[in-house]
């Protein structure tokens, strides 16, 4: 899978993908207690298109409502996954390169951002924001 048509094949055989464009796959996780969890990959180049990324992505929060300053300290011992802010939400995000992903670098990330995303969701909103 060191392509981004690659990737886009292993997750649509194994994932539900909900919307999809030339550089985005959106799909939709249903978790414990009737919530859900939107999880975003990102098709990024750098160098001038030389060198192709994935960026996973979960938004959790509106950052006009949330306390960025306990977010970021509830992610502080974090492995995987950042902080971000897409639009109107702060987002759980983590990128990896595609020339050598094995399917582990994605799997265990795209779980670890579905996570994390979902428990600072509740944390913040208690409901489902996106």
């Amino acid at each position: 899978m060191t392509t981004w048509t690659g990737l886009v094949t292993y997750i649509s055989n194994n994932y539900k993908v909900m919307n999809q464009t030339d550089k985005m796959i959106q799909m939709g996780f249903n978790l414990d207690e009737l919530r859900t969890q939107t999880v975003y990959l990102w098709h990024l180049q750098l160098m001038d298109g030389q060198e192709d990324w994935v960026q996973i992505e979960s938004p959790f929060a509106r950052v006009d409502s949330t306390d960025v300053g306990a977010a970021l300290k509830m992610v502080e011992n974090n492995v995987c996954g950042g902080l971000g802010i897409a639009g109107e939400f702060l987002t759980i995000r983590h990128a990896a390169p595609l020339a050598n992903l094995d399917i582990n670098e994605l799997e265990r990330p795209l779980q670890l951002v579905l996570n994390t995303a979902d428990v600072l969701e509740n944390q913040f909103s208690g409901q489902d924001v996106f």
